[in-house]
């Protein structure tokens, strides 16, 4: 199963939960105590040297939308799952709720590496946080 850890907060191009590297920057502008900024800063300097940048996380048309990817961990990347899910809790102690959702299917993969994929989102993509846009009032 291939896991994101996401935060409410939507990522403006995907228009999808933000993983939780896009989301840190709610940390750095709430007054969160400066043992987890320095805690995520070194979690994050080990994914800078051991987690490969993805080379390509949209597509680009010249007449249609470009389509933005989201990250998911593979499940063999066990290390940076690990740090991903402290990663997670530092952020929860800072004030920003993350949930971790899965899929068993690869979707639509834009990139991949040892580690990681890069999907298209689909209509089908697990959400972790309810939008109240999104109400369950609907027609039958």
């Amino acid at each position: 199963m291939y896991l994101r850890f996401v935060t409410p907060l939507i990522h403006p191009h995907s228009r999808v939960e933000s993983g939780f590297f896009r989301a840190s920057w709610y940390i750095q502008r709430n007054n969160c105590p400066d043992w987890i900024r320095q805690e995520l800063s070194d979690q994050f300097a080990w994914f800078a040297q051991h987690l490969p940048i993805p080379g390509r996380i949209a597509r680009h048309f010249k007449r249609r939308d470009s389509i933005w990817g989201i990250c998911w961990f593979d499940p063999q990347a066990r290390e940076a799952v690990s740090r991903a899910r402290y990663c997670a809790w530092l952020l929860e102690e800072g004030g920003l709720p993350v949930r971790t959702i899965a899929t068993s299917h690869q979707r639509e993969v834009i990139w991949r590496d040892a580690h990681q994929i890069v999907t298209k989102p689909s209509a089908d993509l697990p959400k972790a946080f309810p939008r109240p846009w999104e109400g369950s009032v609907g027609l039958r």
